[in-house]
Protein backbone atom coordinates (compact mmCIF):
# COMPACT_ATOMS: atom_id res chain seq x y z
CA UNK A 1 0.00 0.00 0.00
CA UNK A 2 3.21 2.34 0.89
CA UNK A 3 4.38 1.86 -2.67
CA UNK A 4 0.78 3.02 -4.21
CA UNK A 5 0.73 6.04 -2.26
CA UNK A 6 4.51 7.16 -3.65
CA UNK A 7 3.80 5.93 -7.24
CA UNK A 8 0.58 8.20 -6.76
CA UNK A 9 2.32 11.15 -5.06
CA UNK A 10 5.19 10.76 -7.64
CA UNK A 11 2.44 11.34 -10.47
CA UNK A 12 0.84 13.82 -9.07
CA UNK A 13 3.72 15.73 -8.49
CA UNK A 14 4.95 15.26 -12.13
CA UNK A 15 1.59 16.09 -13.32
CA UNK A 16 1.39 19.35 -11.43
CA UNK A 17 5.24 20.42 -13.12
CA UNK A 18 3.60 19.65 -16.80
CA UNK A 19 0.74 21.79 -16.27
CA UNK A 20 3.18 24.34 -14.82
CA UNK A 21 5.38 24.44 -17.97
CA UNK A 22 2.45 24.49 -20.47
CA UNK A 23 1.00 27.06 -18.55
CA UNK A 24 4.39 29.15 -18.40
CA UNK A 25 5.13 28.83 -21.82
CA UNK A 26 1.19 29.50 -22.93
CA UNK A 27 1.04 32.71 -20.77
CA UNK A 28 4.00 34.74 -22.36
CA UNK A 29 3.24 35.05 -25.36
CA UNK A 30 -0.14 36.49 -23.80
CA UNK A 31 1.43 38.91 -21.89
CA UNK A 32 3.87 40.13 -24.98
CA UNK A 33 0.68 40.31 -26.53
CA UNK A 34 -0.38 42.23 -23.93
CA UNK A 35 2.30 44.71 -22.91
CA UNK A 36 2.90 46.93 -25.88
CA UNK A 37 6.33 47.74 -26.92
CA UNK A 38 7.74 50.64 -25.36
CA UNK A 39 9.51 52.56 -27.83
CA UNK A 40 13.10 52.75 -28.10
CA UNK A 41 15.64 55.57 -26.91
CA UNK A 42 16.75 57.86 -29.52
CA UNK A 43 15.63 58.15 -33.22
CA UNK A 44 12.93 55.96 -34.69
CA UNK A 45 14.47 54.76 -37.94
CA UNK A 46 13.31 52.64 -40.84
CA UNK A 47 14.61 49.52 -41.00
CA UNK A 48 15.17 47.19 -44.12
CA UNK A 49 15.06 43.32 -43.18
CA UNK A 50 19.11 42.89 -42.57
CA UNK A 51 18.38 46.07 -40.30
CA UNK A 52 20.00 48.63 -42.31
CA UNK A 53 18.34 52.30 -41.70
CA UNK A 54 15.74 52.86 -45.15
CA UNK A 55 17.14 56.16 -47.41
CA UNK A 56 13.95 58.26 -48.37
CA UNK A 57 15.31 57.84 -51.76
CA UNK A 58 14.76 54.37 -51.99
CA UNK A 59 10.52 54.26 -52.44
CA UNK A 60 9.87 55.19 -55.70
CA UNK A 61 6.63 57.36 -56.21
CA UNK A 62 3.43 55.34 -56.18
CA UNK A 63 5.56 52.52 -54.28
CA UNK A 64 5.52 51.34 -51.03
CA UNK A 65 7.83 49.60 -48.28
CA UNK A 66 7.52 47.59 -45.47
CA UNK A 67 9.82 47.85 -43.07
CA UNK A 68 10.59 47.70 -39.29
CA UNK A 69 10.62 50.04 -36.92
CA UNK A 70 10.24 50.34 -32.87
CA UNK A 71 6.65 50.89 -33.53
CA UNK A 72 6.66 47.09 -35.27
CA UNK A 73 5.99 46.18 -38.93
CA UNK A 74 5.43 49.82 -41.01
CA UNK A 75 4.54 50.65 -44.88
CA UNK A 76 6.11 53.70 -45.99
CA UNK A 77 3.91 54.49 -49.39
CA UNK A 78 5.17 57.84 -51.45
CA UNK A 79 2.07 59.62 -52.82
CA UNK A 80 2.26 63.10 -54.97
CA UNK A 81 6.02 62.85 -53.91
CA UNK A 82 5.20 62.93 -49.72
CA UNK A 83 5.90 60.24 -47.71
CA UNK A 84 3.27 58.94 -45.54
CA UNK A 85 3.48 55.85 -43.12
CA UNK A 86 1.39 53.65 -41.48
CA UNK A 87 1.48 50.61 -38.93
CA UNK A 88 1.69 47.36 -41.48
CA UNK A 89 -0.60 45.01 -39.70
CA UNK A 90 -4.25 45.43 -40.25
CA UNK A 91 -6.68 46.13 -36.93
CA UNK A 92 -8.79 42.86 -37.92
CA UNK A 93 -6.48 40.06 -37.31
CA UNK A 94 -2.87 41.55 -37.18
CA UNK A 95 -2.31 40.37 -41.18
CA UNK A 96 0.43 42.41 -42.83
CA UNK A 97 -1.12 44.88 -45.15
CA UNK A 98 0.08 45.94 -48.83
CA UNK A 99 -0.59 48.86 -51.27
CA UNK A 100 -2.41 48.23 -53.64
CA UNK A 101 -0.62 51.31 -56.24
CA UNK A 102 -3.31 51.05 -58.94
CA UNK A 103 -6.22 52.39 -56.70
CA UNK A 104 -4.36 53.90 -53.66
CA UNK A 105 -5.48 51.86 -51.21
CA UNK A 106 -3.58 49.19 -48.44
CA UNK A 107 -5.47 45.66 -49.23
CA UNK A 108 -4.87 43.30 -46.40
CA UNK A 109 -4.74 39.46 -47.99
CA UNK A 110 -5.97 37.98 -44.87
CA UNK A 111 -10.21 38.86 -45.40
CA UNK A 112 -10.31 41.33 -47.65
CA UNK A 113 -10.16 44.17 -45.65
CA UNK A 114 -9.64 47.40 -47.49
CA UNK A 115 -7.82 50.91 -46.06
CA UNK A 116 -7.90 54.14 -48.23
CA UNK A 117 -4.41 56.16 -48.64
CA UNK A 118 -5.57 57.95 -45.36
CA UNK A 119 -5.73 54.81 -43.32
CA UNK A 120 -9.53 54.50 -43.13
CA UNK A 121 -11.02 51.25 -43.20
CA UNK A 122 -13.26 51.38 -46.07
CA UNK A 123 -14.35 47.98 -46.55
CA UNK A 124 -14.05 44.70 -45.17
CA UNK A 125 -13.57 43.34 -41.33
CA UNK A 126 -11.72 45.74 -40.15
CA UNK A 127 -12.86 47.23 -37.22
CA UNK A 128 -10.55 50.50 -37.16
CA UNK A 129 -8.19 52.66 -39.11
CA UNK A 130 -4.43 51.81 -39.58
CA UNK A 131 -2.71 53.97 -36.98
CA UNK A 132 -0.73 56.39 -38.70
CA UNK A 133 3.07 58.00 -37.89
CA UNK A 134 4.73 60.95 -38.76
CA UNK A 135 7.74 61.19 -41.17
CA UNK A 136 10.45 63.21 -40.86
CA UNK A 137 13.94 62.92 -43.12
CA UNK A 138 17.62 63.19 -41.66
CA UNK A 139 20.21 64.93 -43.00
CA UNK A 140 21.32 61.30 -44.02
CA UNK A 141 17.79 60.60 -45.97
CA UNK A 142 17.14 58.20 -43.36
CA UNK A 143 13.12 57.87 -42.71
CA UNK A 144 12.20 58.64 -39.23
CA UNK A 145 8.52 57.93 -37.57
CA UNK A 146 6.90 59.13 -34.81
CA UNK A 147 3.85 59.23 -33.47
CA UNK A 148 1.17 61.67 -34.46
Amino acid sequence: MEENLSRRSFLKKAVGIVVGLTAASSAAPIVRYLIPKLSKEGDNILTNADGEPMNEKDIAEGSSFVGSSAFGPTIVVRNAGKLIAYSAVCTHLGCLVKWQQNDDTFLCPCHAGRYDINGKNISGPPPAPLPKYSVTIDASGHILLGKV
